[in-house]
């Protein structure tokens, strides 16, 4: 099922931040979606926003009929190390309630838009073994898994590989 016509894209503001929040920690409160087991906190869900330049690392959110259903962000890879300066890493989570009706995909294409218009060469995407879904949306749109680390998640005493996708934006 697609959604309405009525979705839109568009960078976040402020005021969006609170349902930002509210989607990602309906994924840790899910369990195994995240490397969090608690959810964050309103107070560092804004610190994390203060560090996305919109001209460097947006975060676009989709709207449906003016509620927010999902959001995309483009965020620096290990910002301290220069030589990795051209490689950035893409985040993103749907509010379950739209999940299999193409949003995934709808973010995912604008997100890879900016970022091949930007100076970047390689989208990583790090995410949790189990998550056949949004392995199934980056292989989708190019992605390939460029390594895995057995085991490195730990939740509830249940083991799961943390995996790294990757796609080159430039030739």
């Amino acid at each position: 099922m697609k959604e309405s016509h009525d979705s839109t894209i568009r960078l976040a503001v402020t005021d969006d931040i609170s349902a930002i929040n509210k989607i990602y920690n309906q994924a840790v409160n899910d369990g195994l979606r995240t490397a969090h087991t608690e959810p964050v906190s309103l107070k560092d869900r804004r610190i994390w926003f203060s560090n996305h330049r919109k001209d460097a690392f947006p975060i676009f959110i989709a709207e449906i009929n003016g509620q927010i259903a999902g959001w995309i962000s483009i965020s620096p890879y290990r910002s301290d190390r220069q030589a990795l300066d051209e490689v950035i890493e893409i985040s993103y989570y749907v509010d379950y309630s739209h999940h299999k009706k193409g949003l995934g995909s709808r973010l995912m294409d604008r997100a890879l838009h900016f970022c091949q218009q930007a100076p970047y060469r390689i989208a990583g995407a790090i995410l949790i073994s189990q998550n056949q879904a949004s392995i199934t949306l980056l292989k989708k749109f190019g992605f390939s898994e460029g390594g895995r680390i057995p085991d490195a998640i730990r939740y509830e005493d249940t083991f799961r590989d943390h995996l790294y996708f990757f796609k080159k934006l430039q030739n």
